[in-house]
């Protein structure tokens, strides 16, 4: 019988996302296993992250300061915005060096099943945003899956009443009911360049 703490750690460990009851009591053994130094310096880097990282005021991606690295290049393309769920997503389109421009980060997606809908006050920044920028191209990145389709399709409307920019979708490569999560650098690469009219 494992002592009560240790049960209370794995419990914790396995509301990470990915981690179930067998990978949590892996980590957990690990974590018991060493010294004072390794376990104050990770402790005091999970501190630093969550009191010095913040989400980008204009994108929602993380940020140091006020706006993240992308927003505050100016090298970026200005009339290009890139509307993704999450930034794990921001940062697989990143990795895939096809894309320029700045991004939206919805932080989910559209439950459709339960009916859920996104933050309102991310849908008001990305409206405040919509209203601010003068973008000539939208690429609606969300997942192609149902909730995936739903969020763009939401998010379409809300772009075509509030600007004239063209609006494209992921194309070539992305099968039904795929998450960007999943895709290699090449699909993704050509999904971003075949991009259809939406």
């Amino acid at each position: 019988m494992k002592p009560i703490t240790f049960e209370y750690l794995v419990d914790a460990l396995k509301s990470l996302p990915g981690v179930g009851k067998k990978h949590a009591e892996r980590i957990a053994y690990f974590l018991m296993l060493k010294d004072d130094k390794y376990i104050q310096e990770f402790i005091e880097r999970l501190r630093d992250s969550h009191e010095k990282i913040h989400f980008c005021r204009q994108c929602n991606n993380f940020a140091d300061g006020e706006l993240c690295d992308i927003c505050s290049n100016s090298s970026r393309d200005q009339d290009k915005l890139c509307v993704v769920s999450s930034i794990e997503d921001l940062k697989k389109i990143e990795e895939t060096g096809s894309y320029s421009g700045l991004y939206y980060v919805l932080q989910g997606e559209i439950d459709v099943k339960t009916k859920q809908n996104l933050d309102p006050k991310i849908i008001r920044k990305f409206i405040d945003l919509l209203k601010s920028h003068d973008f000539k191209e939208v690429i609606l990145a969300t997942n192609w899956t149902i909730n995936g389709e739903g969020t763009a399709i939401f998010i379409k409307k809300i772009i075509n009443e509030l600007s004239k920019a063209n609006i494209y979708r992921l194309a070539l490569g992305l099968p039904i009911n795929s998450a960007l999560d999943y895709a290699d650098n090449a699909t993704l690469k050509s999904a971003i360049q075949n991009k259809t009219k939406y």
